[in-house]
């Protein structure tokens, strides 16, 4: 996870622990970092949650930069922010995000997506923010395949 708000990443572990115990999120908090960490990993990660308002490098360089380089480009990538506009869903879909999600303000919701985003592994992420994105339709955008 790639976020500049450190509360947002303890409320995205914490929905995480409480749906899988076995997946770990590792967190940066800045574009910059997140890339360093990326480089430097010898497992590459099943799947980049990236926030949109990074401050510097914000969220649609770093995933400019995540979609260029061989080594990154085929890692799904979903954008996350606090922002609903069509503007920020059109700029993740253009650069190659698999979707965007509207942070949830309610504990329950982040953990009904984490659910989801924890079933990466069985490569059926699509699939399963699709059938989300049916039930939170003004939350959770899926994009097709860039």
């Amino acid at each position: 996870m790639i976020d500049d708000d450190c509360d947002d990443a303890v409320l995205f572990s914490a929905a995480l622990d409480d749906v899988e115990e076995n997946i770990i999120l590792l967190y940066a908090k800045s574009g910059e970092e997140g890339l360093q960490m990326l480089s430097e990993m010898e497992t590459r990660p099943e799947l980049i949650l990236l926030d949109a308002g990074l401050p510097g490098m914000n969220g649609w360089e770093c995933l400019k930069l995540l979609k260029e380089d061989s080594r990154f480009k085929k890692l799904p990538v979903i954008m996350t922010a606090t922002s609903s506009r069509v503007e920020g869903i059109d700029e993740a879909r253009n650069l190659g995000a698999e979707g965007y999600i509207i942070k949830p303000s309610r504990f329950d919701d982040l953990k009904n997506i984490m659910q989801v985003i924890s079933s990466v592994s069985d490569g059926l992420l699509k699939e399963l923010l699709l059938r989300l994105q049916v039930t939170a339709p003004k939350t959770i955008f899926v994009f097709a395949e860039n």
